[in-house]
Formats: C-alpha cells, sequence, structure tokens
C-alpha cells in the first residue's frame, strides 16, 4: 500500500512514519509539509492513500481536499484534525473525505483508520464520531425507529402497517430524518446512519 503523509509538522510526521511501518506492505512515497508541496508530489508520486493533516500552511485545506479529490479520484484521503468541532468534520466528510481521525486519539486508532480507509470504507474515529453526534443531529425516538426500519429497506407501507400509522405520517417523518442528516436517498442515508453510529449493529 503506497502512502503519502502531509503535516507541517515534522516530528508528527516522523511519528506516522514509525507507526504506519508497522502494517505489511505499507510503503511512504513521499511527505509534504505544506498544500504546495503536497500537489506537486502527487504529480510526481503515485499513492494509495493520502494521510493529511486539516491545518497546514498554503491554500485553504478544504479546498485542497476538494481539488484532490476531483484530480485524483482514486485517492483515498484520511483527514487528521486537531479540531473539535463537528460542523468542521462534516464539511470535510462532503468534501470527500474518506476516513476522519483527531491527532489526539491513541496509535490503534491511527492503524485501524488507515487499515480501513485503505480497504474502501469510510472511517470515523469513535472522538470524531462523538463530535459529529454532538454536532447537532439529534433523531426523536420515533425518528430512530423509522430509521432503522427505512435501512433495513422498508417501503413507507410497510412501515406504516408495521407502526400503525399513516403512511403520510410515516411520510412525513422520513422528510425529517432525511433534511436532519442531510442527504438525499437511501443509499446516503444508510451510509452516514452507519458512519455516525445511529444503527442497530445488525445493519
Amino acid at each position: 500500500m503506497r502512502f503519502i503523509i502531509a503535516d507541517d509538522h515534522a516530528i508528527f510526521r516522523t511519528g506516522l512514519k514509525l507507526l504506519l511501518g508497522q502494517l505489511p506492505g505499507w510503503q511512504l512515497q513521499a511527505e509534504a509539509g505544506d498544500a504546495a508541496s503536497l500537489k506537486a508530489l502527487l504529480q510526481q508520486h503515485e499513492a494509495d492513500v493520502l494521510i493529511m493533516d486539516y491545518h497546514m500552511p498554503g491554500d485553504d485545506s478544504m479546498a485542497v481536499l476538494g481539488y484532490l479529490k476531483q484530480r485524483h479520484p482514486g485517492l483515498r484521503v484520511l483527514m487528521l484534525t486537531a479540531a473539535q468541532s463537528g460542523g468542521l468534520l462534516q464539511q470535510l466528510l462532503d468534501q470527500g473525505a474518506d476516513g476522519l481521525a483527531l491527532k489526539d486519539e491513541a496509535p490503534e486508532v491511527m492503524l485501524d483508520a488507515a487499515r480501513s480507509v485503505a480497504a474502501g470504507r469510510r472511517y470515523l474515529s469513535p472522538l470524531a464520531r462523538e463530535r459529529l453526534q454532538d454536532a447537532g443531529i439529534e433523531l426523536t425516538a420515533r425518528e430512530s425507529q423509522l430509521l432503522q426500519l427505512i435501512c433495513a429497506g422498508q417501503s413507507s407501507v410497510e412501515i406504516a402497517e408495521r407502526l400503525a400509522l399513516s403512511a403520510r405520517t410515516v411520510d412525513k417523518h422520513r422528510e425529517h430524518i432525511f433534511r436532519k442528516l442531510d442527504v438525499n436517498n437511501v443509499a446516503q442515508l444508510l451510509n452516514k446512519a452507519r458512519l455516525l453510529g445511529l444503527l442497530d449493529a445488525r445493519l
């Protein structure tokens, strides 16, 4: 697995190199300390995974993330940040980040994050998930119940019959759930709910 590290703190880059060196088959291709260097390195080196700090000198990191996902669609990006804002984390997900972790989490979390992103899975670290849940996504008990059923593939009619509700009432709850989670279809809803830990384990 070919990877690049982008962080403006050399000591943090060194720590990540040593940590990821524990993963069999992982090979460091390059490291960057600012946004401009990162863009140049990605023109010179093939990489499967980019581990990138949100706070780096140069261009706005949110814009850099969008640029990289557009120019290198096959690149998996794990974003690291010291910021605690759930709103910021949500913006990073919306911009295309494949994984999120806070920089003060345990080494085991970083390894899990790197492995998950490399395998093509979206990843939220435990602390990142907490911050996102604190960012204002609050479902009522009824909405949470319907969320499980919608993500299990049941239609509004089936849910209405099961819960003794009208289909119109179910549709209104569905609209509220989609709006709160900022999604447009069931596939997006399922992915977002999984990331936020809102689903029963069997889903």
